[in-house]
Formats: structure tokens, sequence, C-alpha cells
């Protein structure tokens, strides 16, 4: 990854509690989420962050800053954790749905405003942090990213040489796989699986259309997203077996090559 490199999309790795409202894009982000305590206490918090400037593409060597904030922290019963933060790409280990990514430390930390690295409620001066960043191609690879870490959630920044999926030929054996844990994904929605399940196999799934190379992931992504926390999974089985129904035409029309699999 020698030459410059493109923003691709914002990856939310969530955790079951507590439930994260987000809104991100290459322009900056906000996290909603309360925080029940084990006494008992429930903490609000809303975490914001800009950029500055824009990241729709990064050339070797440019540098930009991160501002991240807590535009309303409130933690009670004296508790102090560090809320949110923000990492280079050496402390990212893996992407979700992005199979091909290698570990490397292509955009490197320079510093921060902040005493220390993070934001959190408990000190006046750690309320707003700005991170220094810079693009810098140490290690060949497809994909590059920064990650936030918001109460355990990880919102990763990727980035890379080409958007996904990539044009490495079309592999035929994830379609078959694919076609089953979609399979599986109406039969969940049908008997009410737990959202949890049903979000892990929306990342299988996921990461089938992404070695398919054929294929988009634009439907599974919206779904992951409004499918998080559902009580009943149930009203989703209508929409996921339309998904269902469609999906072959789709690997007909954009994975022609894979005909005589398919059959």
């Amino acid at each position: 990854m020698g030459q410059s490199v493109r923003f691709i999309e914002v990856v939310h790795e969530k955790k079951n509690e507590p439930y994260i409202e987000l809104s991100a894009n290459k322009n900056g982000g906000t996290a909603v989420f309360n925080r029940t305590y084990r006494s008992g206490c429930i903490g609000a918090y809303e975490i914001r962050w800009t950029f500055s400037k824009d990241l729709s593409l990064l050339q070797p060597g440019e540098t930009f800053g991160v501002t991240l904030q807590c535009a309303s922290c409130r933690t009670p019963c004296g508790y102090k954790w560090g809320i949110a933060d923000v990492m280079a790409s050496n402390n990212v280990l893996k992407i979700p749905g992005y199979p091909e990514y290698t570990y490397n430390g292509n955009i490197g930390l320079v510093g921060t405003s902040g005493s220390s690295s993070g934001v959190f409620d408990w000190q006046p001066a750690q309320f707003s942090n700005t991170y220094t960043f810079t693009y810098q191609p140490k290690k060949s690879a497809k994909f590059t990213a920064i990650t936030f870490s918001i109460a355990g959630h990880r919102i990763y920044y990727v980035f890379g040489e080409a958007t996904r999926p990539t044009s490495n030929g079309i592999n035929c054996h994830t379609l078959l796989g694919l076609g089953k844990l979609v399979n599986s994904l109406e039969l969940g929605a049908y008997e009410g699986y737990p959202w949890d399940w049903m979000d892990k196999t929306i990342d299988y799934a996921l990461n089938h259309i992404s070695a398919s190379n054929c294929l988009s992931g634009t439907y599974l992504k919206g779904l992951k997203s409004r499918i998080y926390g559902a009580d009943d999974t149930n009203l989703f089985y209508t929409e996921i077996r339309t998904y269902s129904q469609k999906l072959e035409s789709e690997v007909a029309s954009s994975c022609s090559a894979c005909s005589s699999c398919a059959q």
C-alpha cells in the first residue's frame, strides 16, 4: 500500500451492552448511550468526534486530526472509567467483513492534546482530546483503519486502495455457503431467534459476500444495523424472505461465471 488510500466505510463492531445509537461518516460522528452500573446507577453519554480535513483520500505522509469529546457525559455514583478513545491502525487486529485485512501500522498516532489518551468526565481536562494521525505506508496491505473504542464497542474507519468487493475473480464456492446462511437467517426470523444470533449470522454472510467478489452487501449491512437490539426478530421475516428470493437473480446477473456451480 505505497499509494494513496480512499475512505471506504464505517464498520461498527457491536457488543450486547450497552446499546449504542451510532451516527458516523467521513465527516465525524456521534454515539449516544446509557450505561447501568452494578449498583443500579445509570449514566448517560453522548460522544462526538470531528476530523480536521476531508478523509475521502489520504496521501502518503498526510496528517489529520481527530477531535473526540464528551458532549454530554454523566457518570453517577462516583464511578470512574475511560469512556471513549481513538487508536491507530497498529491496534486494529481485524475488521468485521474484511477477511482480506492484514495487520499493519500504516496510520500512526503522532500525539494527543490531552495529558493521556481517551476522554472521560472525572477530569475536566479530558472532556475533549485531539489526536494527530499520519498515514505513512509501512507494510503492503489492501486495507488499513483507525478505530474508536466507545463503551466496549469498536467503530472502524476503513481505508483501502479499492472499494469492496475486490476484483480477484469470482469465488463460486462462497456462494453455496452464502445461500445456506441466508436460509438460516430466514428460518431464524421465522422462529424469532435472538437478535445477537441473527447479528452473528449476518456477519458470516457478509464475509461470504466479500469473498465472492461479485455481490453487494448493502442490504445485509442495513439489516444488521436495524436488527441490532430487536425484541422480536420475526418482524424481519418478510423482508429477509424477499431478499432470499432476489438473491438467486442477483447471483445469476452478477456472478454469471458461477452458473455451473449454482445448479
